[in-house]
């Protein structure tokens, strides 16, 4: 039986997960050395088998049959895959935040996250993805979902949420699969917050 190239190896890896995941040349170190995974990245990027998103990042592009076209990632997932390369630990600005839970409807193509990192701006597609160093380090929550949700909450005020608010909130948390055991978990958020969001699972499990 003929031994798998490296970019068989690369796209089986990539079929493993969903469509539209990204990764990153750290993904295939085990593949092949540096200078080789580059080079057979270059080639299955010029053969239109993958597509390369900013530099050391690619993904196979999910296809929309509803809109008939192929979908880029989210400037969010860019932004985490980013974190992922440079091991930044990151969390939403408070715009930011609001806008991905939908407490907010003002629309903006900035996506601002705190980081340990430095200071660091993309450009992708028609959206900016901006990194600010924070020397924040009492937001360590083991779930993106959930740090974006204590975030906005935050901004937006315990005395605001009201029930359209608790039904946005609701929405967020199935969408973005928060559950008890996760919440479980991460006991530091705020006591108003860990009940706001106790109270909705529970209700949701109850249905």
């Amino acid at each position: 039986m003929d031994k798998m190239s490296t970019e068989q190896k690369i796209l089986q890896r990539m079929d493993q997960e969903n469509t539209g995941s990204i990764f990153i040349n750290a993904d295939f170190l085990d593949i092949a050395k540096s200078n080789t995974l580059r080079k057979s990245l270059k080639r299955l990027v010029d053969d239109n088998k993958i597509t390369r998103i900013l530099d050391g990042m690619y993904t196979k592009l999910e296809f929309s049959r509803l809109l008939n076209k192929q979908i880029y990632p989210s400037p969010v997932s860019v932004a985490h895959a980013i974190a992922r390369k440079f091991n930044w630990y990151i969390f939403p600005s408070k715009n930011t935040a609001l806008n991905m839970v939908g407490l907010s409807t003002q629309i903006s193509n900035t996506y601002e996250f705190l980081s340990d990192g430095p200071y660091r701006n993309y450009t992708y597609i028609n959206s900016e993805i901006i990194f600010k160093k924070s020397a924040n380090k009492k937001i360590k929550i083991d779930s993106d979902s959930l740090v974006t949700l204590v975030v906005a909450l935050d901004s937006y005020g315990k005395s605001n949420i009201n029930l359209k608010e608790i039904n946005i909130i609701t929405s967020y948390i199935i969408e973005n699969k928060i559950t008890i055991k996760i919440l479980e978990q991460n006991k530091t958020i705020p006591g108003w917050m860990y009940q706001l969001i106790s109270d909705i699972l529970k209700r949701e499990a109850e249905k």
